[in-house]
């Protein structure tokens, strides 16, 4: 438990390291014909696109698990027994 609070420790550090150290170099955003942003710093544009693929992995994912609970549900409706009372016969 203490061995990834510390890793996220240590990322949160490298990560401020480089949006403290990299400001300088600016870059030019298009968002959609016609909106464009100046000026954004390069560091906060790659951030911003981690957090947006993660939360995208994120929603995806979950989508997914509650396809695959729908589908245990209903399988363990059309199964005539459960597998916990299987187990018990065997024994």
């Amino acid at each position: 438990m203490y061995f990834r609070l510390i890793l996220w420790i240590i990322g949160i550090i490298l990560i401020t390291f480089f949006i403290i150290f990299n400001v300088e170099p600016r870059v030019k955003v298009f968002l959609l014909p016609g909106i464009i942003l100046e000026n954004i710093p390069l560091s906060l544009v790659i951030i911003i696109s981690i957090i947006l693929g993660f939360l995208l992995g994120l929603l995806l994912g979950f989508f997914k698990v509650i396809t695959l609970q729908r589908k245990i549900k209903k399988l363990e409706k059309t199964t005539p027994f459960s597998l916990s009372t299987e187990n018990k016969t065997k024994n």
